[in-house]
């Protein structure tokens, strides 16, 4: 009885490019400013934001301030609801947190939308 091979491991540049070529929707770069607002046992928290990337079920955040996983955010533009996301991960980077935001509700506007800000 044979022992299956598995094929040689990817390191460094290579296993990341692996790693984003599983994912199941692509990503679309966006340049718009955000605030994360949610509840929790503290009280209410508004938190601004800079969108990074959206795709069909979720949305990359960079933040100055963290956000525990599991919670439940509504994503908001200067005058406008974006949708509610909870939050997959929230990982330091230099003086920021990078968040991800799983956003089965997200609406299809702010993709269709000009990536500038439309009010400045």
């Amino acid at each position: 009885m044979s022992t299956p091979q598995s094929g040689p491991q990817q390191t460094g540049a290579a296993a990341v490019q692996a790693r984003t070529n599983r994912r199941l929707h692509t990503r679309l770069a966006i340049n718009r400013e955000v605030w994360l607002c949610w509840q929790d046992r503290q009280g209410n928290h508004l938190l601004r934001a800079h969108a990074m990337d959206i795709s069909k079920f979720g949305m990359l955040v960079e933040a100055e301030g963290p956000v525990s996983p599991g919670a439940v955010v509504s994503v908001e533009a200067k005058a406008t609801t974006l949708g509610r996301g909870c939050v997959r991960h929230c990982t330091p980077c230099g003086m920021l947190y990078r968040i991800g935001l799983h956003m089965p509700d997200r609406t299809k506007s702010l993709v269709d939308s000009p990536l500038e800000e439309p009010w400045g």
